[in-house]
């Protein structure tokens, strides 16, 4: 078969530059400037209180990336990435950061009582009860801890939004505040409206869209995601298989974007690890396992849940 091959006007520009290629030159020398950003430590890197968490991400969330905590109902995805939150807003108080909290099922001030109750050591049972028990003196304490959270650059905004909304909203606050770091939580991602009628196409979808905004704001995003009902299989629970990405709801959109997914367990018996009560304290251990990471360490990181006062902390060996 012949093809002819119209010829191209003379002084056209460069036509791998013309097509968004970069040369291998080039790529050589942005992988110096990345390592040696690092060396002289100007990378930006936002380090969470959980130091293992930070060891396996290279020192904690970085701009432009994706991370994924997935997990199946009630294993404590919201409780997670809401202590990840705070606590990272309060490690990292000389930069600038702005969270844009999309929380679709729960709305800001219940975000505040989880944190607080922490901070306090109280149950959001107890800072709720309608039968008069809470103390002027535990009120006062609770009063004290979320007081702080008053300067804190975090905005809730709990009406189901599209991906074009977000976009907008991203681009809106880059244009007004140029110097910020903006961090998107999404709880969670399948609550992000579409038009798509399939839900594997709306996770495409807001997936696509996470991606569009690290690239052109460099922003962190953080999709809360739920895991299919595989891992329930009677075969897979008694054996106490930890999740793969293929259980990830919407796994080949999402899985395959994400820089980072970290799936949630609750384990009765896992790595040689049982659920822990210490006398009545309901200490519940929650297996942290980074399963997928493309620049760190992969490995399961063992957390103590004390879910009532929404307290997690790394467990130490």
């Amino acid at each position: 078969m012949n093809m002819t091959h119209e010829k191209l006007p003379h002084g056209l520009q460069d036509p791998f530059k013309q097509n968004g290629f970069k040369s291998i030159k080039q790529s050589v020398s942005a992988s110096l400037t990345e390592i040696r950003t690092g060396m002289y430590g100007k990378r930006r890197v936002y380090p969470t209180k959980w130091g293992r968490l930070n060891t396996n991400l290279l020192g904690g969330l970085q701009p432009g990336k994706m991370y994924v905590v997935a997990g199946r109902p009630g294993v404590g995805k919201s409780a997670f990435s809401n202590q990840m939150i705070f606590d990272l807003l309060d490690n990292n108080k000389d930069k600038q950061l702005t969270v844009l909290y999309w929380s679709f099922e729960m709305p800001g001030y219940q975000q505040i009582l989880r944190a607080g109750a922490k901070g306090a050591n109280k149950q959001v049972s107890d800072l709720l009860s309608v039968k008069e028990t809470l103390q002027q003196a535990e009120y006062e304490k609770y009063r004290d801890e979320v007081i702080k959270y008053n300067d804190y650059p975090i905005y809730f905004n709990n009406i189901p939004r599209d991906i074009e909304f977000i976009k907008k909203a991203n681009i809106d606050v880059t244009n007004k505040h140029p110097d910020t770091t903006i961090i998107n939580v999404f709880d969670h991602s399948r609550l992000i409206l579409s038009g798509k009628d399939q839900e594997l196409q709306k996770l495409n979808e807001v997936s696509k869209g996470c991606m569009w905004l690290q690239a052109k704001i460099g922003c962190i995003n953080i999709l809360l995601s739920q895991l299919n009902r595989n891992i329930e299989q009677e075969h897979r629970a008694k054996a106490q298989y930890q999740p793969l990405l293929t259980d990830l709801f919407g796994g080949d959109s999402i899985g395959q974007d994400a820089h980072v997914v970290l799936m949630l367990q609750r384990p009765n018996d896992l790595y040689g690890i049982t659920d822990a009560y210490c006398g009545e304290s309901p200490i519940k251990l929650l297996a942290c396992h980074v399963e997928k990471n493309r620049d760190g360490l992969l490995g399961m990181i063992p957390y103590e849940a004390e879910m009532s006062t929404f307290t997690i902390n790394e467990r130490i060996k």
